[in-house]
């Protein structure tokens, strides 16, 4: 059967499906468990918007005890995360995504605090503390997004001052590898009877090392973390205010890389690793361990909203800074005996300034439009260096010590505005457009350290035709891109809306970073362009216990950015790609103590073109995009009991992730097996709800599998998960 035979089957099922279910409604209950969200810049059930959401409330994170961004894509159909390190989080939504470190790069999906765009893939600590909810919309969201949202976007919207309740929350952990967590929020008005309202949250968590440094015997991968969040509300006149300020600072102890040979690796590499790791486990590595992370990271913001007339008006207000470093050890093997030691060293300096005003309205028939101005300037300096020693039988001039420097400034201006009008009793029409401006300026250097002006640079920066730009060389681009949204609701029933769309994405240009040359540093990637087509049902069934909820999309993507290593040398490059994509979302409380449910995605996302790069012709057509899962799901079970003045309850995920390449060659050693994790939590709570204290267990079956693969020699460098962990949680409320 062909691709594009086996896609229309599984589309019309799909449509099949919806239809019967459309034909079979009941009425929505009042009681049904439905997220409210902002993801079209307004309040709505997350059920009544025509998009593919998904969405996690402050219980919700808690029942799961999901702490991070992981957790959200291992529950979220279409979503993968992996990371490089701790500042270079890379998030994937219905396989697109980004691996690019440049001063000058943007991410693929869109991360948004309290609805302010984080510009640096590490910008925002993705842990969780003190968190209203977490919304995830799938697919391109060009024109209330803009740019850089071509995969997606993910909204963590914090809790806010409330003036109407006083309280100190308390929660304390403890858990094996000496896990601690220490966290605290204090909420309350600002004098009697005021309208005013403050709100703190504290947090401190850290855990000794998964992974051991065999050369010294102490741990990698132990991390310690602390932040803060203020935050204060009033109101003047017509006007309410919201004025916060963040800070967070992250430590690690380092990455355990370990080589893993592949079926083409060369049988002396694997006889000599096999000798060099005699007697170790997936735990222990030859990374040093001195190796480290360090990041620090401070934002504040100031939102102000009023109405004139029946407008409302919305003004964000933001600044965030992010500095960066840290020191890996790509290979994970003592050099010599083993042929090839990389230390890469790094430093980010960034910051950023973001402006937005929006005005809507919602009219007597019910129509809804909203429309603003956005504005964003941001400052990147980044540097990193590249110690290599080589043995043989590779050559001497492999070795080297060079250093790459980038210094961005990127900006961008865009004019939005939507509009959902109703055609009739139940439906709607929605038409949104964006005209987005964004400018680049670069200035790069590529550094010999070791042979300055010799005829053979250091890896990466050599062997010729790489050659040494010391003075460094200078580049500017500018994109104007328009894009769009077309979308048509229907409430086929009170329990049904089906929905087709269709959307523009875009994300801007780029300049590559560890560039082999002055022309190619400042020359840029050209930007990336999406159409998506879209389907969906939203439903609730069984008098409102039951959630159900399917999209079927085709994405054509243009110039897909695309960063392969190529034996040490990166390599960029724009390519053509199409992917087709299924998903499914379930929620069932079967009775007033029992709820089940789950997730789902198929996903076929494949290159079709090569990619011309500075490094040649790549050959990627017909290989499927990374970290791409062609089938991905997530299933739950919850209990509620009732305990001795108390309730009870026990929930249990277990997520499945399907095979996928971390390369876009799809080189049979950056290929990822398939695996399943399994995570529990049991509480018990008084019935007063002012507390509770809790067991939890993550990856409770102690899977092994990859979350970064380095690819050199036909063989994959890998850090792998955490291992299995639990441990215990007391949370107590004092106040009202």
């Amino acid at each position: 059967m062909t691709r594009n035979k086996a896609w229309l089957r599984v589309s019309v099922g799909a449509m099949a499906l919806t239809g019967a279910l459309a034909s079979a409604g009941t009425a929505i209950a009042q009681s049904a468990d439905i997220i409210t969200v902002t993801a079209q810049r307004r309040e709505q059930s997350v059920q009544d918007v025509p998009i593919a959401v998904s969405a996690f409330s402050a219980a919700d994170l808690r029942d799961s005890s999901i702490d991070g961004v992981e957790g959200i894509a291992d529950r979220t159909p279409g979503f993968t995360m992996t990371r490089f390190n701790i500042g270079e989080p890379q998030l994937y939504i219905r396989g697109i995504g980004s691996t690019s470190d440049s001063a000058a790069g943007d991410p693929s999906v869109a991360v948004s605090i309290d609805e302010v765009y984080i510009g640096r893939a590490g910008g925002g600590a993705l842990s969780f503390f003190d968190i209203e909810r977490v919304e995830v919309l799938r697919g391109p969201q060009g024109t209330l997004y803009g740019r850089n949202a071509a995969g997606g976007a993910v909204n963590i919207i914090t809790a806010r001052p409330d003036a109407a309740s006083q309280f100190t929350e308390l929660t304390v952990g403890y858990g094996d590898y000496n896990d601690i967590h220490l966290s605290a929020v204090l909420n309350g008005p600002l004098g009697e009877g005021s309208s005013a309202a403050g709100r703190l949250a504290l947090l401190y968590q850290s855990h000794d090392g998964y992974s051991e440094s065999v050369p010294s015997g102490t741990d990698l991968g132990g991390a310690s973390s602390w932040g803060v969040r203020g935050s204060v509300s009033w109101d003047s006149g017509n006007w309410n205010f919201l004025a916060q300020a963040d800070y967070a600072q992250d430590d690690t102890d380092g990455q355990a890389r370990v080589p893993v040979p592949g079926p083409n690796t060369n049988p002396a590499f694997i006889g000599l690793i096999g000798a060099i790791r005699a007697g170790l486990n997936d735990r222990q590595s030859f990374s040093s361990p001195d190796t480290f992370q360090s990041r620090d990271t401070f934002g504040a913001l100031l939102r102000a909203d009023t109405s004139f007339g029946e407008l409302d008006f919305t003004s964000l207000t933001s600044y965030r800074r992010l500095e960066f470093s840290w020191y890996d050890d790509l290979g994970g093997l003592p050099a010599p005996p083993y042929v090839l030691g990389v230390d890469d060293f790094s430093e980010d300096e960034a910051w950023q300034f973001t402006q937005e005003f929006r005005l809507s309205r919602t009219l007597d028939n019910g129509a809804f439009w909203v429309a603003g101005l956005y504005l964003f300037h941001e400052e990147v300096d980044r540097n990193e260096r590249f110690v290599v020693d080589a043995f043989p039988p590779l050559p001497a001039i492999a070795s080297g010590d060079v250093t790459f420097f980038q210094e961005a400034t990127n900006q961008s201006a865009a004019l939005f505005a939507q509009m959902t009008w109703p055609l009739a009793d139940t439906l709607n029409l929605t038409v949104g457009g964006r005209l987005t401006y964004d400018s680049k300026e670069i200035f790069a250097r590529g550094v010999d350290n070791q042979t300055p002006g010799g005829p053979f640079p250091g890896i990466p920066l050599g062997p010729p035709p790489g050659t040494a730009y010391p003075n460094g060389a200078s580049g500017s681009e500018s994109w104007t891109e328009p894009t769009w949204r077309l979308a048509l609701d229907w409430r086929a029933t009170d329990n049904v809306m089906l929905y087709a769309s269709y959307d523009r994405g875009y994300k801007s240009g780029l300049y590559p970073s560890q560039a082999q040359s002055a022309a190619q540093a400042t020359t840029p990637l050209d930007p990336e362009i999406l159409d998506n087509f879209e389907v969906g049902m939203k439903s609730t069934f069984a008098e409102g216990r039951g959630i159900f909820n399917v999209a079927a999309f085709f994405t054509d993507y243009q110039d897909l950015q695309v960063y392969e290593l190529l034996g040490l040398a990166l390599s960029t490059s724009n390519a053509n790609a199409e992917i087709r994509g299924i998903e499914a979302e379930f929620a069932f409380r079967a009775t007033e103590n029992f709820e089940f449910g789950g997730s789902y995605a198929y996903l076929d996302a494949q290159y079709t073109s090569d990619a011309v790069s500075n490094l040649g012709v790549l050959p990627y057509n017909g290989n499927q995009l990374t970290r791409s899962p062609e089938n991905q799901f997530n299933v739950y079970a919850a209990l509620d009991l009732p305990i001795a003045s108390g309730t009870a309850r026990a929930r249990v995920d277990y997520n499945w992730t399907g095979d996928f390449f971390f390369d876009p060659s799809n080189a049979p050693e950056t290929l990822v097996d398939a695996y399943g994790t399994v995570d529990a939590r049991l509480s018990w709570g008084p019935d007063n709800a002012n507390g509770d204290i809790s067991l939890w267990g993550r990856n409770l079956t102690d899977e092994t599998y990859p979350v970064h693969i380095i690819k050199n020699l036909d063989i994959a460098f890998s850090v792998f998960a955490p291992p299995r962990t639990f441990g215990a949680q007391f949370r107590m409320r004092f106040g009202n």
